[in-house]
């Protein structure tokens, strides 16, 4: 009964085997390395499944003739020849799905130290040591016997040279897919989790019932759910171009990260039609014919699962090794492409392209980084058409300060510092709000590059509300008016005020914190007002009217219209630094910087000075009159507790 359940189990597994093999085939899913290590297993796998139906037949037969017996030993030859093979074999398949053999390395992947190579011979040498005594049995016996009868009797080596291998590659495989087990998909998990199970439990069976003929079907059985979620990639795919796709990207990216393979991204993107060539009109091409003849031509110069679709018409190609010379070759090779006609679609079609290398790690520490670099706008000032190497640094440190900026708050990454401001008798005004950033990556970053990164990201109002409350809390303490401060100025984004119920919000933060609203001197800048006088100055009159004071920032470096500017009903124009400095130069800057005093005074407005720096530049100033004063000749950007030491260590008048 037993004999005839296994002869039908052997049965299923070649049926079962013969059918994934013809599927791989038809579905031609056989480019990729371990495709091909699929296919030796199923191979294997048919090999043992005929195998097991001539032992099950053999001992089925009452009476064995010469012939038979003859099948029944050749039969069990060829099973141990081959299935010894398949635990190598699936370690060897599990190493290119988690992603340690990426670049087409067998076992260790790309890693060529003395002692990886080492191992490397040492595990090929075992596989081969143990396919040699396997070979040399008919002389030694020492793997199976057969008896007088035609019996068949395990031997000794069959346990020590079979079985233990057999486990510690079982092992090996289990740990790696342990090791990689966060980079890999669901499905790709679930797969190699279902096999693992499939063959242990096959194993177990097949010793404790040796003539079940079990462990070959479960172990096929476990490869077919390989097949259906790990081979049949289709959502890996773009099965249109027949490449791989964005998430495949991500993943191989994360995998050769993981293991520490080096490699070279090759992006081409910014593919589009040449205007200026009379071929043929841009609205005759077909994009999805474009990008096919793209993708096709990418194949002929490497293999197409090493091709990624990213969409939007950007492409991907991955270089192993590190090379850099021979990544600059081939994003050559195809940027002289883009210089001859193309054929699409029986019209010929000039086409643009830019292509950018991308060193990993060296230049993207992360597939998000490398993602933000293929997808990035590049400034109208670049105009190279292959970018690499040094041509990438700016992108690569926006991509880092975007990072940073993205998680600055969450992590204190921003602080507020206070830059003193003084009457023109040299008395204690009050003091300007400046936010400094401090990344434990990147070190300071400049308001000037985090500033816009924050508004890109939406995350300026998030900074104005920080400033605001780290104000609110140091006015709360009582300090600044006890050393006679007037108000502290806070900076403010125009596209914040321009929003819906902006004034209620900031009345509700410094409401909320119990500080009289004419310690608040919130400044805007010159430049970005002008855009929408109107309905600027309403939020203003509105907050002036609860009791805040305003300024207006950077005043001389715009090309507003004066009347509208004036109009805005601030208490303080602060004037750029530039007409400061100029002023020493010449007696045409000299005039410039009296009469923007001048026309401050004229509108009823106080007028604050910015960059003092000199004894020479102060003395100018108190002959023109300014009202207030800030620079490094008082006092550079201050921490709060920087700031307390200084009015401590100077007596001024106490505010009542």
């Amino acid at each position: 009964m037993i004999g005839t359940i296994g002869l039908g189990f052997a049965i299923s597994a070649l049926l079962i085997s013969l059918t994934d093999l013809a599927f791989t085939v038809m579905d031609r899913r056989t480019g990729k390395p371990q495709d091909r290590i699929f296919l030796a297993i199923l191979l294997i796998l048919i090999v043992n499944a005929a195998c097991e139906i001539v032992t099950a037949v053999y001992e089925g037969t009452p009476a064995a003739t010469a012939q038979r017996f003859l099948s029944f030993r050749v039969a069990k030859y060829l099973y141990f020849v081959t299935h010894t093979l398949l635990p190598p074999a699936f370690y060897a398949y599990v190493s290119f799905v988690a992603g340690r053999s990426v670049d087409g390395g067998l076992f260790f992947g790309h890693k060529k130290t003395p002692r990886h190579l080492l191992l490397h011979r040492i595990l090929i040498g075992a596989v081969v040591l143990v396919e040699l005594l396997i070979l040399c049995n008919p002389v030694t016996h020492w793997t199976w016997s057969f008896d007088a009868d035609g019996s068949f009797r395990r031997e000794w080596g069959e346990y020590v040279y079979i079985y233990l291998p057999s486990v510690l590659w079982i092992i090996a495989s289990f740990i790696l897919v342990m090791r990689s087990w966060n980079i890999l998909s669901k499905n790709r998990k679930q797969a190699i989790s279902v096999c693992f199970v499939m063959v242990l439990v096959g194993i177990g069976i097949q010793m404790i019932f040796p003539t079940a003929r079990i462990e070959v079907l479960l172990e096929t059985l476990g490869f077919t759910g390989v097949l259906l979620f790990i081979e049949n990639d289709d959502d890996l795919r773009n099965v249109t171009l027949d490449i791989c796709n964005a998430s495949t990207f991500t993943m191989d990216l994360n995998a050769a990260l993981y293991y520490k393979t080096p490699l070279h991204a090759v992006i081409v993107r910014d593919i589009c039609i040449d205007r200026k060539n009379d071929m043929i009109a841009p609205e005759r091409v077909h994009r999805s014919v474009m990008r096919r003849a793209i993708a096709d031509y990418l194949a002929t110069l490497v293999p197409r699962h090493h091709i990624y679709d990213l969409g939007h018409g950007r492409f991907a190609v991955k270089v192993f090794g590190g090379d850099d010379a021979k990544a600059h070759d081939l994003a050559e090779t195809i940027l002289s492409r883009f210089n001859d006609p193309w054929e699409i679609d029986g019209d010929t079609v000039g086409l643009d392209a830019r292509i950018m290398v991308i060193a990993i790690p060296e230049r993207a520490a992360s597939a998000h980084d490398v993602r933000y670099i293929a997808e990035c706008q590049i400034p109208p000032d670049v105009e190279k058409p292959l970018l690499e190497g040094s041509d990438l640094d700016w992108i690569v440190r926006h991509a880092a300060v975007e990072e940073a900026v993205s998680h600055g708050i969450e992590k204190g990454s921003f602080e507020v510092y206070y830059q003193p401001t003084y009457n023109i008798d040299r008395t204690l005004h009050g003091a300007e709000a400046l936010l400094r950033m401090h990344d434990e990556t990147l070190g300071s970053i400049y308001p000037d590059e985090f500033i816009p990164v924050a508004e890109q990201l939406g995350l300026i109002d998030s900074l104005d509300d920080l400033v605001l409350r780290e104000v609110c809390r140091f006015l709360a303490t009582g300090i600044p008016q006890r050393f006679g401060m007037d108000c502290i100025n806070v900076n403010l984004s125009v596209l914040e005020c321009m929003k819906e119920g902006f004034a209620e919000h900031v009345s509700g933060i410094v409401e909320d914190a119990g500080i009289r609203k004419r310690f608040i001197n919130f400044e805007i800048t010159e430049s970005v007002a002008a855009n929408d006088y109107r309905h600027l100055a309403n939020v203003i009159d509105r907050l002036r009217q609860q009791g805040f004071l305003f300024s207006i920032d950077d005043y001389g470096t715009g090309y507003s219209n004066m009347t509208s500017l004036f109009s805005l009903g601030a208490d303080i124009i602060k004037i750029d630094k530039s007409l400061l400095w100029n002023a020493e130069k010449s007696e045409l800057g000299m005039t410039l910087l009296k009469t923007s005093i001048d026309m401050v005074h004229d509108m009823k407005k106080l007028a604050l000075m910015e960059g003092v720096e000199t004894e020479e530049q102060l003395a100018v100033l108190e002959r023109l009159h300014c009202d207030y004063l800030q620079g490094y000749f008082f006092a550079k950007p201050l921490t709060q507790e920087q700031l307390i030491a200084l009015l401590e260590g100077q007596t001024v008048t106490a505010q009542a």
